[in-house]
């Protein structure tokens, strides 16, 4: 009985390994070699039409910190390329808040990179009661490159 707690104890680390949306370095693809896209570059959409950002406007925004997405390493492996549109909100302190997708292609893992690094990033404090909303920054993930836009 107690030999197969152990063995089920040793079996957990590994379902939860595999569950993880972090990549180990041993098995990351980007770490193996160049990018060898499968498939085209998604056409690119018309920004102002899918996400505006009227309420982003008449404060100048400066960043402070403000990482690219990593290069998924599924979309890396499958030699996968698109975009993400995020649309977020930046309040008086300069705080990141309200991050949203507004649409990506083919979305999954890209879409959620680039919301991971949106969510980190910081601009300098705006004037004072000052809040903007609906900002709007596109993503490129093309050949094993992000791009923002």
């Amino acid at each position: 009985m107690m030999r197969a707690s152990f063995l089920a104890l040793l079996a957990v680390p590994a379902l939860l390994s595999a569950c993880g949306s972090v990549p180990s370095p041993i098995s990351d693809p980007r770490t193996r070699g160049p990018f060898m896209p499968q498939s085209q570059m998604p056409l690119m959409p018309n920004i102002a039409r899918i996400a505006p950002s009227e309420g982003c406007q008449g404060e100048p925004l400066s960043a402070v910190n403000a990482p690219l997405p990593e290069y998924p390493a599924r979309g890396w492996a499958r030699g996968e390329q698109g975009w993400s549109i995020v649309q977020f909100d930046v309040v008086q302190s300069g705080a990141v808040e309200n991050v949203r997708i507004a649409q990506g292609v083919p979305g999954r893992f890209f879409d959620r990179e680039a919301r991971r690094a949106v969510e980190q990033w910081q601009f300098a404090p705006l004037s004072e009661g000052a809040r903007l909303t609906g900002c709007t920054v596109m993503f490129e993930f093309v050949l094993g490159q992000v791009r923002i836009r």
